[in-house]
């Protein structure tokens, strides 16, 4: 199924249904029933973006249109009524791409400094990792205590394996939310997407050091470790 969206229309939120009879200039949404999977090649740069689990009773009507002063579609919204998906953005400049994308990471590098000083715990290792292929994205922390590194050294009986973030449990990660990210890194143009992406991971690396590192109690071993995933 297929649902067209004006790229130009009038200042305001719309949703779909309030878009009928504008003519002109089409994003048009693709959308595979079966797997719940929306997909569209954005405006401008022409890549393809794909959305995953997009429940099917929110199809078409739990989109949402945002236009600009000018009338250009600036975004669209899927909301569920709980929260609400980013699902396009548009993006003038590569100055702008930045901008938004920046200004998204240090929000969630704050949520995840928060929720690290929030577990009260004396840390002896806490990693940062982070992912980027052209359309999976990650950026995420692991914290150990001291407890939790001594069972990883026991467990594969070797000092360095305390510092593998792979060798500890998943529910010690707190990642950012990656969805927004890769969709503002495939609606700009894919000469400089790994570049956003590497200005995004540097950027909530560096503000979670500031944030957390002489927030923490840590132990004399303490070390902050750096990795980029496979």
């Amino acid at each position: 199924m297929e649902y067209n969206i004006p790229l130009k229309f009038k200042e305001g939120s719309f949703k779909f249904n309030e878009l009928g009879g504008a003519d002109g200039d089409i994003l048009i949404l693709g959308y595979d029933t079966e797997w719940q999977l929306l997909t569209y090649n954005a405006p401008m740069y022409g890549n393809e973006v794909r959305i995953y689990t997009v429940p099917r009773e929110l199809m078409p009507n739990g989109l949402t249109a945002v236009y600009d002063k000018d009338g250009v579609l600036d975004k669209v919204e899927l909301n569920d009524g709980e929260r609400t998906r980013l699902i396009y953005i548009w993006f003038k400049n590569i100055n702008r791409s930045k901008s938004v994308v920046l200004k998204y990471v240090k929000e969630q590098a704050d949520r995840m400094s928060k929720e690290i000083l929030g577990r009260k715990q004396t840390l002896a290792r806490l990693f940062f990792g982070k992912f980027y292929d052209g359309e999976a994205v990650e950026i995420a922390v692991k914290t150990a205590t001291a407890e939790e590194v001594q069972a990883v050294i026991d467990k594969y009986g070797e000092e360095s394996s305390a510092d593998n973030s792979g060798n500890y449990p998943v529910e010690k990660m707190i990642t950012l939310e990656y969805e927004p990210l890769a969709v503002m890194l495939m609606c700009t143009s894919n000469i400089f997407q790994t570049m956003l992406f590497g200005l995004a991971a540097d950027a909530v690396e560096e503000r979670i050091k500031k944030k957390v590192l002489d927030k923490i109690d840590k132990t004399d071993d303490f070390k902050f470790i750096s990795e980029e995933y496979d």
